[in-house]
């Protein structure tokens, strides 16, 4: 896959890959079916990963791409702009640091854990990187006052 959209006209998610065989560009237009606005796009978003016709084609797109697709299609079904379903797209993707997660609900916690899970993927550095260095070592500048905290003093007076 090198490049994966959607078409509003009729809804249909459109897959740009290389056919290594022929050594050609394609084009798969894959229609989207039974999708309102009330529609759940990670499902749906599964469903068209796994569905037999297209899953060999859909192996280079992630689910979280398709996912986005979806919201897309769904923000553009309930009267949104393209700009407006992705900035509510990006402001559900992005995790508040100081939301209390104790609050959330099984589902809405493992989507943020989903979230930080893919967040810590991305930037985490790998033996193959270029930039990668084995056991690193920091010193950090003591130039200020050190703040002590009143649970550090109450452990160690136990000790």
């Amino acid at each position: 896959a090198q490049k994966c959209g959607i078409c509003f006209q009729p809804p249909s998610i459109i897959l740009i890959y290389r056919d290594n065989s022929q050594d050609k560009t394609r084009q798969r237009i894959m229609p989207i079916r039974n999708f309102s606005k009330f529609s759940d796009c990670s499902r749906a978003a599964e469903q068209l990963k796994n569905n037999p016709r297209h899953k060999a084609y859909l192996e280079g797109v992630s689910l979280h791409q398709l996912q986005k697709l979806y919201s897309l299609l769904r923000g553009h079904l309930e009267g949104q702009s393209l700009a407006e379903s992705l900035e509510k797209f990006q402001q559900e993707e992005t995790i508040d640091p100081e939301e209390d997660m104790n609050k959330l609900d099984d589902k809405e916690l493992a989507k943020r854990k989903s979230i930080m899970d893919e967040l810590f993927e991305k930037n985490r550095k790998k033996k193959d990187d270029p930039d990668f260095v084995y056991n690193v070592e920091v010193d950090f500048p003591q130039d200020e006052q050190l703040e002590s905290c009143a649970w550090d003093m109450e452990s160690d007076e136990e000790i």
